[in-house]
C-alpha cells in the first residue's frame, strides 16, 4: 500500500463533517496534507505563516460559520504554538480541527531534527486524539483508521463542541503525487457518518412560582428565539435576566449593564436584588461584581443548563413553572437601577475629559447597524461593559480564557467567512502582540481595526493593588516603542489617527464610508486620565 494512502482517504471524511476552510501553517513535514486540501475543489485554503495566528483565525472561522475548520500545521514548536488557539476554542466549545504533521518515532532522536512529542499537546483543552501509525500496511488497518478519525470529527462537533487533535507521523518521500482514493464507497465501515447529538439533561425539578428568579445569560451566540422566550417568562412570574453584550441576547426588558447596576445599589436596593433561584446558562461572564455577587448568595438555589442547546428546552420548561401573568415587580427592582444609572453614568461621560471610556461610548454609538463588533480582552471589553447593548450589533470576544494573544487573528478569521461589516476594537498592546495577524494575502477589507492607545497594559491601571507595587511600571504597564501607524504600514494596511472627540467622529464615519481605503484607526488617549475616570463613575 502507498505510504501515504491514509493522506488521500482523510479528504472525503472532512468533506462528510462539513468541513470547507482549511487554514494551512507553511512547513516541510505536512507538504502530503498541503496537496490534500489544496487540490481539491470542495476546499477552500488560506496561508497563514505564523501559527499562533492561524490557530486564532481558524477560530474566527468557526466561531463565524459555525462550521468546524481545519487547521493543518508542520511538526515541532509549530504544533505548540497552536496551544492557546486549542484552549481558547475548548472553552467556547468551538469544533476545531487541527492535523499535525509529524516524523516516525522509530528514527533515532540524535539523527533527526525539528521534532517534539505531538501525541497530547492539548490533552486537557481537547475532545480528544488519534495518530495514525507512520505505516498502513493493510485496508483493513486504513478501514480502522479512518473510522477513528471520523468518530474523532463526530466528537469536534457533538454538542458541546470542542477541538480535536489528529496527529500525522509521515515518511520519506513527501513530495510526490498522492494515490487515488482506494475506500471509496467503502466509507466509515457501513456506520452512520451522522452527527450525534448533544448530551440530554433533566429539566429543572425546582418549584419557581412565587420565587424571585434571575436568570443568567453568559456569553454565546445568542438567538430570536431565546430572546422570545425570556420575554414571555419575564411576563408570568418573578424574574430578571442579566445579558451582556456578548451574550447577543438584546432587549428593553433585559440588563446588559449589571456592573453599573451593582455598583450604584445602595444596601437596600441590593436587597431587593437577591434572588431565590439563579439559573445560568452560555460561557463566561464578564462583569467582576455580578460574579461576585452570586458567589455571596448563600440561600439562592443556583441551577445551570449545561447545554446551549438545551436550553430554549429549558426556557419553555421553566415558563410552565413561574406561574400566570403577574406585575414583575423583581424585574422593576434591576430595571430602576440600571435606568438611573445609565442617566447618571452618561452625564458623568458627558462632563468628563477625553479618555478611553468616552472614546469607547462614542465608538460603539457611531457603528453602523449590522456590524460585528470583535471586542479586544482587558479594559476594552471592561470599558465596553459599561455602555448598553445595541440590538442591531453582535457582539463577540475571546473570553473563553480571556488572553490577548489572538484578538486580531479572530476578528480577521471571522471576516474572511462573512459578508458583515466587522470592527475590531482593541487595545494597544493586543494589536502590537497579535500583529502578525495582518500578515495575509486575504485580508478581509471589511474589516476595520480602531486601536485604543493608552500607553500600554492600561487594565493595571484599573484594578486596585497593582499601581502600589515598586515593579508596576516596568512589569505590568508594558510601554512598547513600537509606532502603530508603521507596523500597520509594514502590512500594507492605510492608517489614520486621531486625538480628541471631533476628529474620531469624523474618522469613524470616513471608517465605514463606501470604498474607502481606511483600514487601521489609532485612538490616541494615552494623555487622558484613563484610570481616573473610570474609577470615578463608580463613586
Amino acid at each position: 500500500m502507498h505510504h501515504l494512502q491514509h493522506i488521500t482517504e482523510l479528504a472525503p471524511a472532512m468533506e462528510r463533517m462539513g468541513v470547507r476552510h482549511v487554514i494551512i501553517a507553511p512547513g516541510s513535514r505536512n507538504a502530503p496534507i498541503t496537496q490534500l486540501f489544496t487540490s481539491n475543489e470542495r476546499f477552500t485554503c488560506h496561508s497563514i505563516v505564523d501559527e499562533r495566528s492561524a490557530g486564532y483565525v481558524a477560530l474566527g472561522m468557526v466561531r463565524q460559520t459555525g462550521k468546524p475548520v481545519v487547521v493543518v500545521t508542520t511538526s515541532g514548536t509549530a504544533v505548540l504554538n497552536l496551544s492557546p488557539a486549542v484552549a481558547e476554542a475548548f472553552h467556547q466549545q468551538l469544533p476545531l480541527v487541527v492535523l499535525t504533521a509529524d516524523r516516525p518515532r522509530e528514527i533515532l532522536p540524535q539523527f533527526n531534527n525539528q521534532v517534539t512529542d505531538q501525541r497530547a499537546p492539548y490533552f486537557n483543552h481537547s475532545k480528544g486524539f488519534f495518530e495514525f501509525p507512520a505505516e498502513v500496511r493493510t485496508e483493513d488497518d486504513l478501514q480502522r483508521g479512518l473510522h477513528a478519525v471520523e468518530e474523532l470529527l463526530k466528537e469536534a462537533v457533538r454538542r458541546p463542541g470542542g477541538p480535536v487533535h489528529v496527529n500525522l507521523p509521515l515518511t520519506q518521500p513527501l513530495y510526490e503525487p498522492l494515490p487515488g482514493l482506494l475506500l471509496t464507497g467503502k466509507s466509515n465501515n457501513g456506520r452512520s457518518s451522522e452527527i450525534m447529538p448533544g448530551r440530554e439533561a433533566s429539566l429543572p425539578e425546582t418549584d419557581l412560582s412565587n420565587k424571585k428568579v434571575l436568570i443568567l445569560a453568559g456569553m454565546g451566540a445568542g438567538s430570536k428565539e431565546i430572546r422570545m422566550s425570556l420575554e414571555q417568562i419575564m411576563d408570568h412570574g418573578q424574574v430578571a435576566v442579566v445579558a451582556e453584550n456578548i451574550s447577543n441576547l438584546v432587549s428593553e426588558q433585559f440588563i446588559s449593564v449589571p456592573e453599573l447596576v451593582l455598583a450604584g445599589a445602595d444596601q437596600d436596593e441590593l436587597k431587593e436584588l437577591v434572588p431565590d433561584v439563579v439559573i445560568a446558562f452560555g460561557q463566561q461572564v464578564v462583569s467582576r461584581r455580578m460574579k461576585l455577587f452570586v458567589n455571596s448568595l448563600e440561600k439562592a438555589e443556583i441551577v445551570v443548563i449545561p447545554d446551549e442547546a438545551l436550553v430554549q428546552e429549558w426556557l419553555v420548561a421553566i415558563g410552565r413553572k413561574v406561574g400566570k401573568e403577574v406585575e414583575n415587580l423583581y424585574q422593576r427592582s434591576w430595571l430602576t437601577v440600571e435606568e438611573r444609572e445609565v442617566v447618571r453614568s452618561s452625564a458623568y461621560l458627558d462632563a468628563a475629559s477625553y479618555c478611553n471610556l468616552v472614546a469607547v461610548r462614542n465608538i460603539l454609538d457611531k457603528v453602523p447597524e449590522g456590524t460585528v463588533v470583535h471586542l479586544g480582552n482587558s479594559a476594552t471589553i471592561r470599558n465596553s461593559q459599561l455602555i448598553r447593548a445595541r440590538s442591531g450589533l453582535k457582539y463577540y470576544s475571546n473570553r473563553g480564557t480571556s488572553g490577548i494573544d489572538g484578538s486580531v487573528s479572530t476578528a480577521v478569521g471571522a471576516a474572511m467567512v462573512s459578508d458583515a461589516r466587522h470592527l475590531l476594537l482593541v487595545g494597544d498592546l493586543s494589536f502590537v502582540y497579535d500583529s502578525n495577524a495582518l500578515w495575509n494575502k486575504d485580508f478581509p477589507d471589511k474589516l476595520k481595526i480602531v486601536i485604543l492607545n493608552d500607553g500600554g497594559g492600561g487594565i493595571f491601571r484599573l484594578l486596585d493593588g497593582p499601581g502600589r507595587m515598586e515593579f508596576f511600571e516596568e512589569f505590568s504597564v508594558t510601554h512598547h516603542p513600537v509606532s502603530l501607524e508603521m507596523l500597520s504600514h509594514s502590512f500594507g494596511r492605510s492608517f489614520q489617527r486621531v486625538e480628541g472627540l471631533d476628529g474620531l467622529d469624523e474618522q469613524m464615519e470616513a471608517l465605514f464610508s463606501e470604498g474607502t481605503r481606511l483600514s487601521v484607526l489609532e485612538v490616541d488617549t494615552s494623555s487622558g486620565e484613563n484610570s481616573r475616570i473610570f474609577k470615578e463613575l463608580f463613586s
